[in-house]
């Protein structure tokens, strides 16, 4: 709490203790956890304590998950071609062409060869930059990245401003992700990767256009949720084929520095968004302000109007 008894512009704003008590918005839930333990006033940074143990947590997680999924992933064939292993190189390079509906052609193996003879397998962060391909699938995964986050967390945002308990909304948008991963892999599997990721990018495009529209329309609550969840749907279709794309279009030894450097430029892309998001609030708080300095001026205006004339009167 902040004293705000002084000017109310004023820079310094002295933290007082909570005098009154504290009332909790039960407009969704009478119980919570921060209510039943009051993690306010004193206690406040409990708080805090929770939401920082629970992101590094997170990221622990994901650390030894990203390390146990890269045990199941198979080589690139390139990396085996250079290690020698020719044969293996050919055969999941067959598995490859079947899954997309292709076949090998004549000239593999002497590829697989000339490249096994190469003996050169690049690492680090410049070999981003080895060739046109790889630098353009980069940027392309970038872009897919950055969309999927910008998506994801302007939605969870909107959960909160639509009439409708925002907790059950952001948890029906968390529980239909492991059917669209589900989906996405059975569509990448029978049509191919191209058509599965730009289809799964459109259809989400096209949800999020009618969510944008619904808001606009006033519809109701419940069928703009509904819209939202759709959206998640097929933004995390859109998330798991960049997944898929960036493991099949990056070497081995390359997996995971691409992998850092888009989650990275996306992280950047996505820091924007609160301020985007807001923006029309910051707008209207500094709008507020300003008649609230344009009132006080006038007001200061007419007392010294009315003092002058009453100076003048008395003389």
């Amino acid at each position: 709490m902040y004293n705000q008894s002084d000017d109310f512009h004023s820079s310094s704003k002295n933290p007082v203790q909570c005098q009154h008590g504290w009332d909790y918005d039960d407009t969704w839930f009478s119980l919570t956890v921060p209510s039943q333990m009051s993690w306010v006033c004193d206690n406040r940074h409990v708080t805090n304590d929770v939401l920082f143990y629970a992101q590094n947590i997170g990221v622990a997680l994901g650390l030894l998950f990203g390390y146990i999924g890269d045990r199941w992933f198979p080589e690139s064939p390139r990396w085996l071609a250079c290690r020698g292993r020719e044969e293996d190189a050919l055969r999941l390079l067959k598995r490859i062409a079947t899954t997309n509906g292709g076949q090998l052609p004549p000239y593999a193996r002497q590829v697989m060869r000339n490249v096994g003879k190469a003996q050169r397998d690049r690492k680090g962060f410049l070999s981003l930059f080895s060739s046109w391909n790889v630098f353009k699938n980069t940027v392309l995964l970038i872009t897919a990245r950055s969309t999927h986050l910008l998506t994801l967390q302007s939605i969870v945002m909107m959960s909160g401003g639509v009439g409708v308990n925002p907790f059950l909304s952001v948890a029906a948008q968390g529980a239909i992700q492991l059917p669209a991963y589900c989906v996405v892999h059975f569509t990448a599997a029978c049509f191919g990767r191209c058509w599965s990721a730009v289809g799964s990018a459109l259809l989400s495009g096209i949800a999020a256009a009618a969510v944008s529209f619904m808001l606009t329309a006033n519809f109701s609550g419940l069928a703009i949720t509904l819209m939202m969840v759709i959206t998640q749907f097929f933004r995390t279709g859109t998330n798991g084929m960049a997944n898929l794309q960036s493991v099949e279009v990056h070497h081995t030894c390359l997996r995971q520095i691409a992998a850092c450097v888009e989650w990275t430029a996306a992280g950047v892309v996505m820091s924007a968004l609160p301020y985007v998001a807001l923006m029309e609030l910051i707008l209207d708080r500094q709008e507020r302000e300003q008649r609230e300095r344009d009132r006080e001026q006038r007001e200061k205006d007419r007392d010294k109007f009315l003092s002058e004339l009453k100076t003048d009167m008395t003389t």
